[in-house]
This record gives structure tokens, sequence and C-alpha cells, in this order.
């Protein structure tokens, strides 16, 4: 960008420098003048006083003869010579001759130079004694007086002739000394900067240190040249900075591979070149999403130290099972993302997916923990098979993100391809997501109740309460919601109703008709609160309930992942005189040394094993027998057969519960059935 001259600093010093040259030299004139003033007034007294000195001797003989015409003459010479006026007095003052030059007309400055010269109108006095000649006298008294005037015109004209000829001297003199120092100062700094500005113009923001500033010439030791080194130095500091911020902004921290945002870039392009390609199987790739199975055990077993560490492990793992041509990024967490490019088809994908697993089951040590790593990946192939479609990045990453999803629902350590139901599974749990969320807020739910009867006798023994939902006017099954709620969190909210309504309905059964408990299930995020014992005590509190009226039904896998985390809460709720049932008893891995110390009164028979009833009754038989010699009590889940029923009867299980004996009922078909059973005396009756 060029400077206007207006705004120039050569302007600019320019100016300054003839300035500081003319006040530099007005002052040294100003001195020069004073000193000058000082030395013409002396002269010119000096010269009259000489001329007086030369007619000493006439003008005391025209005293001392008191001769006018020879004193006039003596004083005409006076003036002629150098002084503005002349006279001779006697000695008693009588005035003897006076002469006196015509006045001219002086100028302003004349006057002003006279004034400077002689502000105090000097005179030069001369006392005049008796010639040599005349009669000695014994005091030789003073006869007269010689007073002479200085001719103040005559000096002031010389003086201003040559205050005009410094002041026109000095001027030219200054102009070209400020002239000088300001084309010195150009050459020597103005010059240079402009170039520095120049070279500072050219230097490219993404490569700072590419173009560093070159010293001008001769200013390699001086000010200038330390600038422009310290000038570079910081350049090179900042092409440091800039490689780190790269580095940041494109790199995980943790690891050093590709970032979220550098995946997207490489795929982006991948994706451009696989278009551009002109035979399909040339220019596909491989979106592979990995995600490592259980890593949040290693965490909070081994600590987040070495968790850090099994990541950078893995990151090696992966880099060292695909090409250099291909991309391998962290997203964030135990997430990793593989772009494969010029893949030739599915199965090339699969052979380095099946790579990737092998390379990660294969990491057995970590530090000095041993560990067993799997993966679950999704592959996501562009273009899609048979349809050619072209989604972007970020499609991309959902769909092996979906396939990822699937891998990981069936057991994780495989593979999975991407396929378009996927996608629609996906778009459904939004919905469903969505749909729930709402529910939750307005409370769109309704509690269904199957009854339990006692096996022996068939009396009702209590009830199950469970959630029903209704979205977009179709029956939504809890197998389908249950799981949602559980990911998004909602199961505290569910679960709270659920409770608040199932005491609700306990309470007003045993005013109307009688006690008949009623059993709610547990999910694992409730159990995991340590505010759910203070929960259930409000909201039996709340609702009058007695605490034996209520049984909390929670599956085995829940309580035995962490049982010494949950065996207070359980304790606590034992305490409130709330029964506590598990749920699905068999399917999970249960230790027979915890479940002694578990506060437990019922272990519910899962249905798989009464659905192989009576022909393989060993593990109901056992489970049977476990709960009598623990005291428990039992309830055999999903009869449907009447030869089921019989067999669990005989085996001694205690109640019954399925589809044999009823379906779930709503509120008011159940509470018909506890009106009809106290009615009938065919309810147990029950203690608090």
């Amino acid at each position: 960008m060029a400077i206007p001259v207006l705004r120039s600093l050569t302007l600019k010093q320019a100016i300054h420098a003839v300035l500081a040259a003319f006040v530099i030299g007005l002052t040294i004139t100003a001195a020069e003048f004073a000193w000058t003033a000082s030395r013409e007034r002396t002269m010119a007294l000096a010269q009259v006083a000489d001329a007086v000195a030369l007619v000493e001797g006439p003008a005391a003989s025209a005293a001392w003869l008191i001769d006018a015409e020879l004193a006039g003459q003596v004083l005409q010479g006076m003036v002629r010579a150098n002084a503005a006026w002349a006279e001779i007095r006697l000695g008693d003052g009588t005035l003897l001759a006076r002469r006196e030059r015509p006045a001219r007309p002086a100028s302003l400055l004349e006057r002003a130079a006279t004034t400077l010269l002689f502000i105090d109108r000097p005179v030069v006095t001369h006392d005049l004694t008796p010639p040599a000649s005349a009669p000695k006298v014994a005091d030789s008294p003073r006869i007269g007086t010689l007073i002479v005037g200085i001719d103040t015109g005559r000096a002031a004209s010389g003086f201003l002739a040559y205050v005009s000829a410094a002041l026109l001297a000095g001027t030219l003199r200054n102009l070209l000394i400020g002239l000088a120092m300001a084309a010195v100062f150009h050459r020597l700094l103005t010059r240079p900067l402009l170039q520095i500005g120049r070279a500072v113009a050219r230097i490219d923001p993404e490569k700072p240190y590419g173009q560093p500033l070159a010293v001008p010439r001769g200013h390699a030791d001086d000010e200038l040249g330390f600038v422009i080194a310290r000038f570079n130095h910081t350049l090179t500091l900042l092409e440091r900075e800039h490689d780190e911020l790269r580095r940041l902004a494109t790199r995980c921290p943790l690891t050093g591979l590709a970032n979220r945002a550098l995946l997207l870039d490489r795929l982006d392009h991948a994706i451009e070149l696989a278009n551009r390609a002109r035979e399909p199987d040339a220019g596909r790739l491989a979106v592979l999403y990995v995600d490592l199975d259980r890593f949040k055990r290693v965490n909070d077993s081994l600590g987040h130290g070495v968790g850090d560490l099994l990541l950078c492990r893995v990151a090696e793992r992966l880099g060292a099972s695909v090409r250099r041509c291909d991309t391998v990024g962290r997203l964030g967490g135990d997430e990793f993302l593989v772009v494969l490019e010029r893949v030739a088809d599915r199965d090339e994908a699969a052979m380095v997916a099946q790579r990737l697993l092998d390379g990660l089951s294969s990491l057995r040590e970590v530090g000095e923990h041993r560990v067993h790593l799997t993966a679950s990946i999704g592959i996501a192939v562009h273009p899609l098979p048979g349809n050619g479609e072209s989604p972007d990045s970020i499609g991309l990453m959902r769909m092996a993100d979906s396939a990822m999803q699937a891998a990981k629902t069936a057991g994780g350590d495989r593979f999975v391809f991407y396929t378009r139901d996927m996608t629609d599974r996906a778009e459904t749990r939004l919905r469903l997501e969505s749909g729930l969320r709402e529910a939750v807020a307005t409370r769109a739910f309704e509690l269904v109740y199957q009854p339990k009867i006692e096996a022996a006798s068939g009396r009702l023994t209590g009830f199950e309460a469970l959630i029903r939902w209704r979205h977009e006017g179709a029956a939504i099954s809890p197998a389908d919601f249950i799981p949602v709620a559980e990911d998004t969190g909602l199961i505290i909210e569910i679960g709270r109703w659920v409770l608040e309504e199932a005491c609700r309905t306990a309470t007003r059964w045993a005013l109307d008709h009688g006690p008949v408990p009623v059993a709610v299930n547990v999910s694992a995020r409730q159990l995991a609160d340590p505010g759910f014992a203070r929960l259930v005590e409000q909201v039996l509190q709340r609702h009058g309930t007695p605490p034996h009226l209520l049984e909390l039904e929670i599956t085995e896998t829940v309580i035995m992942k962490d049982v010494r985390h949950h065996l207070p809460t359980l304790n606590r709720l034992r305490a409130l005189g709330v029964r506590i049932a598990i749920d699905d008893f068999g399917t999970g891995y249960s230790s027979l040394a915890y479940l002694r110390q578990l506060p437990v009164d019922v272990l519910k028979i899962d249905r798989s094993f009464v659905n192989d009833l009576p022909h393989a009754p060993d593990i109901a038989s056992t489970v049977i027998a476990l709960a009598q010699r623990l005291l428990l009590s039992t309830v055999a889940e999903g009869v449907e057969t009447a030869e089921q029923r019989h067999w669990l009867a005989e085996a001694g299980c205690d109640c019954l519960q399925g589809y044999l004996i009823s379906r779930p009922l709503a509120a008011e078909a159940a509470e018909a059935m506890v009106m009809t059973a106290f009615a009938r005396n065919e309810a147990l009756p029950l203690t608090a």
C-alpha cells in the first residue's frame, strides 16, 4: 500500500529537521546579534573617544580664550567625523558653542536597531584643562567641558546591514542543513523502514518464516539490524507456534492420530477422488468405525492412566494395520475411525477390518496389567453397492456408526457392514426417543397388573405392575422403549412415576378391599442412584402404603454386577420393610456366597427355564431347592400350560405367574379381581 506524500515519514522528518535547524540557527544568530550589538556600541564610543582626544587641545584653547568661533570650528569637525552633535561649555556651565548634524528620517527598523544598540543615548564628556602655553596656576582648574553625542543612526544602519546579511546567510544555511539532515535520515532510516515494510507485506501468513526479512545494507550491526534480527526470531517462534496450533487443531493430543476435523477433511477429499474415478471399483473407499468393547471397565478398574495408555497402544496397532495412504483418527473416548482409500471391494474392507480385530485382540499387556481387548467395527462403503449413492462425509460416518452399533449389539468382537435398514432403525429410535421424552413430560403411560397366585391353592398372592405406552396410536413394547429409556436416563423419571402409581394403587386396594402386594421392576440406573432408598421411603410415606405391600424386582444381572455397591441400598430398603425379589434368576452369574448375604425375599424363576418344563426340569428344580434351603419364596414366571403348573406345584414352587393364570390386566380389571378374591376369601392373608 502506497503512503501519501503528505503523510509520509520522509516529509515529516524533513519538516522536523528543517525546523530543528532553524531553531538552532536562530538561537545561534540571536547570540551573534547580541554580541555584535555590544561590539557596535563599544566601537562607536571608542571612535568618539578617539576623536575627542584629537581635538582636546584646540577645544581647550577655545575654552581658555573663550573663542566661540574657534570652538565652532572644532565642534564642526567633530560633527563631520562621527558625532551627532557636540558642544563646549565653560567651567561655570555657560555654553560656548554647539554644532549638530541635520537629522534624517529613520525607518522603523532603524529606530528599533537604535533602541537595541543605544538604549541610554550615550554621550562622551571630556573635561578641558588650560593649554600648555597658558600661565601656570596652582591647582590647574577645569576651564570647560567638551560633550559629544554619538551618531546612533549611522551605527544602527551599519548594524541593520550586518543583520540583514546574517539573516539571509543563516536562513540559507539552516535550510541546507535541514535538508541535508532529512536526506541523511531518509537514507539511514526512512528508506530501510520502507524496505522492511514491503518485505513484511510479502510474508505469507500460512508460512511466516518462508521469507525472513533481509537486513538493509550497512545496518547489520546497528539498531535496525537488531530490530530485524529480533523480528526474524519472532517469526521463527510464530512458525513453531503455528505448527503446534495446526497440530493441536488437527491431531488428538493423547494418541497423535487425526482428530474429527482432520478426519472430515480427509474423508471429503477421499469422497471427491472416489466420485471422479472413472472405474467404480477403482474409486471405492471404506469407512471403518471402531469402538472398543467394555473399555469403561478398564478405566473403572485400572484407572484412567492405564486407560489412556491403552488408547495409545490401540492407536499404534490401528496405524500399523493399514496402508500409508489410509487415515486413522480418534473421534473421542474409545471410538476411532479408519478411512481406507482405493478399496477394490467389500472383501478387501472386510480383510482390513479382521486384521484390525486380530491386532487389537493380540494386545495382552498394558504397562504392568494384563487385558483382554476386543472391538466392534462398523463398515460403510462408498459408493453404496447397488444404487451408487454418494453421501457426504457426515453421512458415511453415521452409516459406519450404525453398523458399529449393530456389531456391538451382536456381542462385539466382530465387524458388520452397513445396510439401509440400519438407518431406518436409527431414525425409528430417534423418533421413539423424542416421543418418549414427550411421554415422560406428559405422563402418557399406564400400568397394567399381572396377577400371581399360590401354586398349591390358586389363591391370589399379588400383582406385578407392568408399564405400557401407546405412541402415535400404536402400542410400543416395553422391550423396545425401556432400553431407550435406560440409555437416555429417562428411566429415572419413568421409574419414579411407576413407583408412585403402584403405591397409590396398592394403598387404595388395601383400604377398599384388602392388602395385596404389588411388585415393581427396578432398573440398573435406579438401583445405582444413592438416593433411591430415600425415594422409596418418601413415596411410601406420601401414599401411606404399608412397606410389605411393595415388592421390588431386580434382575439377577443388575444386582450381581456390583454387589458391594448395591448392598447398602438393598439393606436400607429391607430395613424399610420392603420385599426384594431377584428377577430372571438363573440367567446371570450369581455367586452363592453373595446370595446368602443379600437381603432377598423372593427368587423368580426365568421363563426360559419354565418353558423347558416338564421335559428339562434340572435348572428349575435346582432353583426351587436352593430357595427352600435359603428360606426364600419362589415365583415361576411365564407359566403357560397346565403341565408346567402341575410340575411346579409338585416341585414346591410357591407362586405362579403367566398367561395360563392371566394376562396383564388394566387397573380396573385387576381391582375387580382383588375384590372377587377377598369376597371369596381367596386372597392370602398378609401381615405387616
